[in-house]
């Protein structure tokens, strides 16, 4: 075998050694939280999360969060444009809308990355406890009648928020 096949065969080694050893984190970080098989999932997602250490799979899991966040706003306010002038439904969806999930997205989520990058994560985990109140806030707007689409996605942001809160527990 010449050098050059040498040198090849031992690049693909090391770079064999260093997927696994960075599957083996995500692994080790995923089983200290409550949910381990969204977290396994969500960090291998994400390309980033094959270079990444703790503190960078701590902020894609606050991008994953903020990404679901937004998806759910989204839908809320498409469901809000189709109250069709009904107040009572105009208000659920609004209060929503603007106090709940424009909030985590406004204000909640941004601190936290802020302040998980800032190693303040005691701060970034009430940001993220203020995300979980907000979906659970939302579910009550509806009095006992959330709609089902909006229930599911209360549950997807809260379970990220709280798993991403589970990460971050972990540099405490």
């Amino acid at each position: 075998m010449n050098n050059f096949m040498k040198l090849f065969a031992m690049f693909l080694f090391i770079q064999t050694q260093i997927a696994l050893s960075q599957q083996n984190l995500i692994q080790q970080l995923c089983q200290k939280t409550r949910y381990e098989p969204l977290c396994v999932a969500t960090l291998n997602l994400d390309p980033r999360s094959k270079t990444s250490d703790l503190q960078g799979l701590a902020s894609i899991s606050i991008d994953a969060t903020t990404k679901k966040t937004n998806e759910t706003l989204t839908y809320l306010i498409s469901a809000l444009e189709r109250t069709g002038g009904n107040r009572t439904a105009f208000e659920e969806y609004g209060t929503c809308v603007d106090q709940d999930y424009g909030a985590s997205i406004d204000r909640y989520l941004p601190a936290a990355l802020a302040n998980q990058k800032a190693k303040k994560y005691s701060s970034a985990i009430a940001n993220l406890q203020d995300v979980m109140g907000a979906s659970g806030d939302c579910e009550n707007q509806f009095a006992g009648s959330c709609p089902l689409p909006v229930s599911q996605r209360n549950k997807v942001v809260h379970d990220i928020a709280d798993m991403t809160t589970d990460i971050i527990k972990t540099f405490v």
